[in-house]
């Protein structure tokens, strides 16, 4: 009896039975529980990854739309940019060109005479040279200054005319890019299975890293402060982490319409750069129609000098009323060439410097002839004297117009000045121009770059591949 207390007893069957029920029950429990906790955590990131997806469906277009009205809105400034550049030229030489008409019909007013003195003895053959002379090179400058005006405003009006109807035109999006940047709700259905029951907390968030993200680059081959390195053109694109409604909107709202420039990233604007090109077809003849008015002005003013030392000594024989007449408009004159003639920058050489000034003082030894001419008494040293004088104004007018060919010749290696507000400005390059005018040529070029703070959003918009672009479609090499 104690051999058979010591040894166990067999389990009856209806013991193991109960006890295999109730650990499956316990197993199936278990399940049931873990199914149901792993359907409602299914059931939660479902509903959230969804209302996710609407929310940055409403922001994506949000964004679209606002980027390409920021854009539009810009392009509205750069066609206000070609008016106003446009505007410069054309005002400015349609002012001269009227000017300059004025002025001959002055000139031709002189010579409606023919002669100086009417009413009284034959003038002098050699006050008429310098007179006519002069009167008609003013005639002639004018002339010239009127044709460059006027081909100078017509080709800024006509660039200006065919930048805004075929170049500088506002970025309105196509329907295909509005009905492309639109999504549907039911499109979160076709999204891939991990971003749909994406957990959040516990794996990646699914947002591009848009705050570090680097919108300027210099395009030169070398990364900008902060920019991430590019990948190979050969190698594989890299697996993005962002959500795959995200990596969509890269990649179709930001790719951008034509082919990425190399230029850099604080490059001026397009329109800039086409009317930048466009005006060296006629900047030359804008600068040199303001030469010209200058040179008319002078030669004018020179002619009415000597006219007023004829006539006045003819007609009235009023000696000292002539040297006051003439030293006004002498005066006139010389003030012109101060104003308009400055020191040639570059260190040019200048081989008659200040010889301009030999214009108005050549004044004076005229009317000292003039005087001496009409002498009431004969006396051959005062004749002699005379033609000493003559010969003095006429190798004086000879310096002088040398002098003044020397100051209107271009220059060569005429290198551009810094910008300075309200005051011309060429960009380097630009040759053949008189830098002894540069101040009182009033000619505005393009800038050649965007200053700090200053962001052309239409290129943006039109290349894409900005900002967090590479890091989203794994295409660095369009990043920027």
């Amino acid at each position: 009896s104690r051999l058979e207390r010591r040894l166990p007893r067999p389990p009856s069957p209806h013991t193991s039975r109960s006890s295999s029920a109730a650990k499956a029950s316990a197993e199936m429990s278990v399940a049931g529980a873990i199914g149901a906790a792993a359907s409602g955590m299914a059931a939660g990131a479902f509903s959230y990854n969804r209302e996710n997806y609407m929310f940055d469906a409403e922001m994506r277009w949000e964004r679209f739309a606002s980027a390409r009205e920021y854009a539009n809105q810009q392009a509205e400034q750069y066609r206000g940019d070609i008016r106003n550049l446009a505007a410069l030229t054309v005002k400015k030489n349609g002012l001269w060109a009227v000017s300059a008409t004025l002025c001959m019909a002055l000139n031709v007013a002189l010579y409606c005479a023919g002669r100086l003195g009417l009413h009284g003895p034959s003038p002098p053959a050699w006050i008429m040279g310098l007179w006519l002379t002069n009167n008609a090179a003013s005639f002639a400058f004018m002339s010239v200054t009127t044709f460059l005006a006027l081909h100078a405003s017509f080709r800024a009006s006509a660039a200006s005319v065919h930048l805004l109807t075929r170049k500088t035109r506002v970025p309105v999006p196509t329907l295909k890019q509005l009905d492309q940047a639109r999504t549907f709700a039911s499109e979160f259905e076709q999204q891939s299975a991990s971003d749909m029951f994406r957990v959040p907390y516990l794996s990646n968030s699914g947002a591009p890293k848009t705050d570090e993200a680097v919108y300027d680059s210099n395009f030169d081959g070398e990364a900008s402060a902060g920019r991430r390195g590019r990948r190979s053109s050969s190698a594989p694109p890299e697996r993005s982490k962002c959500s795959s409604w995200v990596r969509t909107e890269f990649e179709v709202d930001r790719a951008g319409s034509v082919v990425p420039s190399e230029l850099p990233a604080d490059a001026a604007p397009e329109h800039f750069r086409l009317y930048a090109a466009v005006q060296k077809e006629f900047y030359q003849h804008d600068i040199y129609a303001r030469v010209g008015i200058f040179l008319g002005f002078t030669h004018y003013f020179q002619s009415l000098c000597f006219y007023g030392l004829g006539h006045i000594n003819i007609e009235l024989r009023a000696f000292w009323v002539a040297y006051a007449c003439t030293f006004v408009l002498a005066v006139l004159l010389a003030l012109i060439l101060r104003f308009d003639i400055v020191p040639p920058q570059g260190g040019r050489k200048q081989l008659l410097p200040k010889c301009e000034f030999l214009g108005p003082l050549a004044v004076l030894p005229a009317a000292v002839g003039m005087s001496l001419e009409f002498r009431v008494e004969y006396d051959p040293n005062a004749i002699a004297l005379c033609w000493v004088f003559v010969f003095i104004a006429y190798i004086m007018q000879l310096i002088y117009s040398l002098r003044i060919l020397e100051v209107v010749l271009p220059d060569e290696k005429f290198e551009g000045l810094g910008e300075r507000l309200g005051a011309s400005w060429l960009p380097e390059g630009w040759t053949k121009v008189p830098s002894s005018f540069y101040h009182v040529l009033y000619a505005v070029a393009p800038p050649n770059k965007l200053q700090p703070g200053q962001h052309d959003i239409v290129r943006e918009v039109k290349e894409g591949g900005r900002g967090a672009y590479g890091e989203v479609t794994g295409d660095s090499t369009g990043a920027a």
